[in-house]
């Protein structure tokens, strides 16, 4: 029996594009399968006995399935397919896919079926996308550059600038600012009056990152003094403090930077 493959990019676009080609395809979906582009931009090993279809993102197709997940399962629904389509699982597409067939035949009540092992492993990846998320709300850093432009730089495992960046449009609203995702060479930008944009910036100039005027470097160091001095030294709890704040994070993080802290 052959085997079909569709390949496409590695977004949410991308993803529900394909989606739409392999639906209307009529191969039947036990003889399709759906990948996309790893983060390193290459694709799984070649399977024999397949033929690969290449797919161009459409969003006017995208638009079609994002619609058709709304009204056939669940606002909820297409949430989380957009959180797992912005996740590092290599396996993301064809696992959307899946979770699809089930949900456009069992409506919203495929949420709830978490012994279906396609629902569990969507709700497990949907989680740790929320939660990375959501440490970055709250661990995200900017520094203001001489030109008054704030900048953090993030290394999430998860594409979650679009989940992010909406947070902080709404909290500075006057505020230029540009958070640069450096595993992805990604970066969000706002500038005041106008909508937050995402752009690819493959080769940022690392000077601008560290160019930052004598009173910001004044107030980094009066924060890590401050963050030092409101410790209590008989309830440091090194262990707990690395559950609710990873080590992963604290690179990009102002009081963790250079700093010996567990």
């Amino acid at each position: 029996m052959m085997k079909y493959v569709y390949l496409c990019d590695n977004s949410i676009d991308g993803i529900f594009t394909a989606i739409y080609q392999a639906w209307a395809s009529r191969y039947g979906h036990a003889n399709i399968k759906i990948e996309a582009k790893c983060e390193n931009s290459k694709y799984s090993n070649i399977e024999l006995f397949a033929e690969y279809i290449m797919v161009n993102t459409d969003p006017s197709l995208s638009e079609k399935v994002s619609n058709s997940i709304k009204k056939k399962i669940s606002r909820e629904a297409f949430e989380m397919v957009c959180r797992v389509a912005l996740s590092d699982f290599e396996g993301k597409a064809d696992l959307i896919y899946r979770f699809l067939i089930l949900g456009f035949a069992s409506g919203n009540s495929i949420m709830e079926n978490i012994s279906q092992v396609v629902v569990n492993q969507m709700l497990r990846i949907n989680k740790n996308v929320s939660n990375e998320v959501h440490h970055l709300l709250g661990f995200i850093r900017f520094s203001e550059q001489e030109n008054g432009l704030l900048i953090s730089v993030i290394h999430p495992k998860n594409n979650v600038l679009t989940l992010v960046t909406p947070h902080f449009a709404d909290r500075l609203p006057n505020e230029k600012f540009m958070i640069y995702d450096d595993n992805r060479k990604v970066a969000a930008f706002h500038i005041p009056g106008n909508s937050w944009v995402i752009a690819q910036v493959p080769e940022l100039n690392q000077k601008i990152l560290e160019e930052i005027p004598e009173y910001e470097d004044e107030y980094r160091a009066l924060w890590k003094t401050f963050f030092d001095h409101i410790a209590i030294k008989e309830r440091i709890n090194p262990k707990l403090q690395r559950n609710n704040l990873p080590l992963r994070f604290r690179g990009d993080i102002t009081e963790f930077r250079n700093s010996n802290t567990v």
